[in-house]
């Protein structure tokens, strides 16, 4: 009889040893600093929500196929792709408790003219609610996976992600909402037939963020629109989007000042042909502004305009060979490019807070997440306390992708030093630094 209680005691306290220890795990947040590195996965696809009714939406996920690894390890014999999708879906007005998840797994044969797969996946949302969704896709063959995350807000009676938007050529649903007048696209809602919508249009001259130990955080001002118009959907003019800004439609018949407090519709977004890749010597010269301004009048043409010979000069001038100017041009807009990526909202990503952030240090460390903030640690060593960003997520009526930096917890930015590094044609990393 002793011999069975001692059996039960240590077997009751190796399971409650056990189970604080899962506890504990469960309870430790994730570093997720490989979600804005695009070297850590060979797999990138684009993703997309939509709502399909009150209670529904869908995960809408592009999938390329130069990125997958097809083999002929399968029962087929056959070249196929495999892809898991794993999603979790957290209610944020609960704690950002998990409500919903789901696994499943996509095949597809290997042809020659598909550049790309879309997946299709629905999941269970409601009107009012307010969800943050969690998505890792996983390229089976080649064991290589991707997190993505993206808000589900469905708490106004006009939703952004209540509107399909499609390329009018082909019905191909258009993700990223990037359009320009060379792009015919058609607008839908889920459930009402518009013949209609209001546009607002903002053009693209939003401020750049300031440096990160300044206080005053960038404040566009969104008060009267540059123009508006009525845009019939059966008829849309696209040579009313040719200028580059947001768009902002609507159904609202109101002036827009009254829409600035809560959202009431979508936005769609012209940032030009090649974005979000820099091309052309103004769009090169932009993001320069975090290390200097370039002298543009000794190297502007004739009509003013800056050219190329301008830019290479500036990186031509910190590096004072042509090798290393060349690797710091690079790097430098290498980083433009994946900020533009990452962290657009209702204006480019290299001009938001995030992307002044990740251009001038590179990645984080460790990037913790949640629905309301992302906090970015730069300590190479993990020694010490490093340099911390915590950027909260505000809510926007013209983007789910609009975060500021919390500088008021600032106590050190190592920006002086970074500035410095990249002023003296060094690429900064901040392992440079310890």
């Amino acid at each position: 009889m002793k011999n069975q209680l001692k059996y039960l005691l240590l077997l009751f306290l190796s399971i409650f040893i056990l189970s604080c220890n899962v506890s504990k795990k469960a309870t430790v947040p994730r570093n997720l600093h490989r979600i804005y590195d695009p070297a850590s996965s060979s797999i990138h696809p684009e993703i997309k929500v939509y709502n399909t009714s009150d209670t529904s939406s869908i995960i809408v996920e592009r999938v390329y196929t130069k990125e997958l690894l097809f083999n002929q390890a399968n029962a087929e014999k056959k070249f196929l792709a495999r892809v898991k999708i794993i999603y979790n879906l957290y209610d944020l007005n609960n704690k950002q408790k998990l409500v919903d998840s789901l696994t499943t797994t996509f095949k597809f044969e290997k042809l020659s003219d598909i550049l790309y797969h879309t997946l299709e996946i629905p999941i269970n949302t409601f009107v009012d609610n307010n969800y943050f969704l969690e998505i890792i896709t996983t390229d089976l063959n080649r064991k290589s996976n991707q997190y993505s995350f993206r808000r589900i807000d469905r708490t106004n009676d006009i939703n952004e992600q209540d509107f399909i938007v499609y390329n009018k050529s082909n019905d191909v649903l258009v993700i990223n909402s990037l359009i320009n007048e060379k792009k015919q696209f058609g607008i839908k809602h889920y459930k009402e037939d518009l013949d209609s919508l209001n546009v607002f249009f903002f053009s693209n001259n939003f401020e750049t963020p300031q440096p990160p130990y300044i206080n005053d955080t960038t404040k566009e001002n969104f008060e009267v629109a540059d123009t508006n118009w009525a845009c019939h959907l059966d008829s849309i003019n696209y040579l009313n989007f040719q200028q580059e800004g947001v768009y902002y439609f609507t159904v609202v018949t109101k002036s827009y000042k009254s829409l600035a407090r809560k959202a009431e519709g979508f936005a769609l977004y012209n940032f030009g042909d090649g974005f979000p890749i820099v091309r052309t010597p103004d769009d090169l010269a932009k993001p320069i502004v975090y290390l200097g301004s370039i002298d543009s009048i000794p190297d502007s043409d004739s009509i003013g305009k800056l050219t190329k010979l301008a830019v290479d000069n500036f990186w031509l001038r910190k590096a004072n060979n042509i090798d290393k100017s060349r690797e710091l041009l690079k790097e430098y807009y290498n980083r433009v490019m994946f900020a533009n990526m990452y962290f657009t909202s209702f204006k480019e990503g290299w001009q938001t807070d995030r992307g002044m952030i990740y251009i001038i240090y590179g990645l984080p460390d460790y990037l913790f997440k949640s629905g309301e903030m992302e906090k970015w640690i730069y300590n190479p060593t993990g020694i010490g306390t490093g340099i911390t960003f915590t950027f909260k997520y505000i809510e926007n009526p013209f983007s789910l992708n609009h975060y500021l930096l919390d500088r008021a917890k600032l106590k050190t930015t190592g920006w002086d030093e970074a500035i410095e590094m990249w002023n003296k044609g060094e690429i900064f990393y901040f392992q440079n630094l310890m």
